[in-house]
């Protein structure tokens, strides 16, 4: 029978009921998390880098992507963390959770734009081929964001959970059915109205700058960085060996997925493909294409609650911080009693002496209302962040450009970088715990120094191609 090693602290324990999910599970759960609407810019990811480039890139994001989410694991396992926050505040205190919580915020922000702005794309077109209905692409969006407030008012989506096999099974269906549009258009003779051949595709660019452009693109269809942990709290019987078999399984499936994807819409739409591959679709004279761009309409709208949920909460996790101060960890708390206890016994006269009435409980001991508790502050925070993004989605020229703006620093911060910094810095309180290795070690300064060099590359020309536009 599997055990853990006996230097690793699970919460919940290796052998708790609360652990559920077989391997088979929690495999499939981390690739519903990793395919999502990203993978519709893929295809131009592919027209920027070539063809042969392209598949490169996305085997070297797979790889580093792979060993970041482990290197998360073994942060958990060394220090009994259950989430990304817990992790960062093991390792550097409560600073970083609240730092973590505001880079993820913003994130996911960026992550609601990206799906309006796939929203009102993909549901324009699928009103125009089943109700030949021309409609005006921002008043599609505003009427959808009407109709699922009530889901965004929401404080659980318990409902909605089973929405990211629904995008799972949406994108399968367009990968068959571009696979079969790419294979007509590799073997038909070319004419006037489509002259593209598959000589006439880019193999491998010579121009960095379209790198610079379409790596980020890449690097974000494997972000999965959030649900990895909660994935292992849930894992029956989790040894290393089945953690790292769950996280191989995923990434390994996911690849091959998305680089079928990514090259076959390609080769569908040679130069003219979009950032929204499904704009280069034409729906309305092929069944699979249409019902994976029906499928994928209602996962975009539908995640559109689920990401501001976790958006919503991070953002005021950091307001409260900012309001009430820092959250005192149970160890701060027990220090702090012991001190009070033994100043009062030492010169045995109060420690503070109030005032006025109003004064007489300390600032240490005063009740700490979270700001969270507050619905107006609930409410309030809800329409800002979709008033936000909405305002923003119907300005910015593409989906492709949101991709780009969140899959450089700030994908490369949440994947890479800040795995990266808090192992270093926990490892060296665990010398001599059976995950302490120097390969590990050497590994995260690699990842390091390599994730800000690729980061601030690929920020800089993102901003540089902006200020162009």
């Amino acid at each position: 029978m599997a055990t853990p090693m006996s230097d690793d602290i699970l919460i919940p324990a290796f052998d708790s009921p609360q652990r559920k999910s077989p391997l088979n599970v929690a495999v499939f759960n981390l690739c519903a998390t990793i395919i999502g609407g990203g993978v519709l810019s893929l295809p131009y990811a592919f027209s920027k880098t070539g063809i042969a480039l392209g598949i490169v890139l996305m085997l070297v994001a797979a790889i580093i992507t792979e060993r970041s989410l482990y290197l998360l694991c073994l942060c958990a396992r060394l220090t009994g963390a259950t989430s990304y926050g817990e992790v960062g505040e093991a390792a550097f205190g409560p600073w970083m959770e609240t730092f973590i919580s505001f880079v993820l915020g913003i994130f996911l922000i960026f992550v609601i734009i990206a799906y309006m702005v796939l929203a009102q794309d993909i549901w324009t077109s699928v009103l125009k081929i089943a109700f030949a209905m021309e409609a005006n692409k921002d008043v599609v969006l505003l009427v959808i964001v009407i109709m699922i407030t009530p889901f965004l008012m929401q404080e659980t989506l318990h409902a909605l959970r089973f929405n990211c096999y629904v995008g799972f099974s949406s994108v399968t269906v367009l990968c068959v059915a571009l696979v079969h549009h790419a294979w007509k258009t590799t073997t038909s003779a070319p004419s006037d109205e489509s002259p593209d051949t598959i000589d006439h595709l880019l193999w491998w660019t010579s121009d960095w700058e379209d790198v610079l452009v379409a790596f980020p693109i890449i690097t974000l269809s494997f972000l999965s960085i959030f649900n990895v942990l909660p994935i292992q709290n849930a894992l029956l019987r989790p040894t290393r060996i089945r953690v790292l078999l769950t996280i191989d399984g995923a990434m390994s499936s996911c690849f091959v997925l998305t680089v079928i994807f990514g090259v076959a819409g390609y080769i569908f739409s040679s130069s003219q493909t979009d950032g929204n591959i499904l704009n280069n679709c034409h729906a309305d004279s092929d069944i699979f294409l249409f019902l994976g761009q029906l499928g994928c309409g209602v996962t975009v709208v539908l995640a559109m609650p689920m990401m501001l949920l976790p958006c919503r909460a991070s953002l005021l996790e950091v307001l409260d911080v900012l309001v009430n101060g820092p959250h005192k960890t149970p160890v701060e708390k027990e220090a702090e009693e012991e001190s009070q206890t033994l100043l009062k016994g030492k010169e045995n006269i109060p420690v503070y002496e109030a005032t006025h009435p109003e004064e007489s409980v300390s600032s240490a001991e005063r009740p700490n209302v979270p700001i969270t508790d507050k619905t107006l502050v609930h409410y309030t925070s809800t329409l800002l962040i979709v008033l936000t993004c909405f305002v923003i989605s119907i300005n910015v020229p593409g989906v492709a450009t949101v991709w780009s703006i969140i899959g450089c620093f700030m994908a490369y911060l949440l994947s890479f970088i800040l795995p990266s910094v808090c192992y270093l810095e926990i490892q060296h309180r665990y010398p001599n715990h059976s995950l302490q290795s120097k390969s590990w070690v050497w590994f995260s300064w690699i990842l390091l120094v390599g994730s800000v060099v690729a980061g601030t590359a690929c920020t800089a020309e993102t901003i540089k191609r902006l200020i162009l536009q």
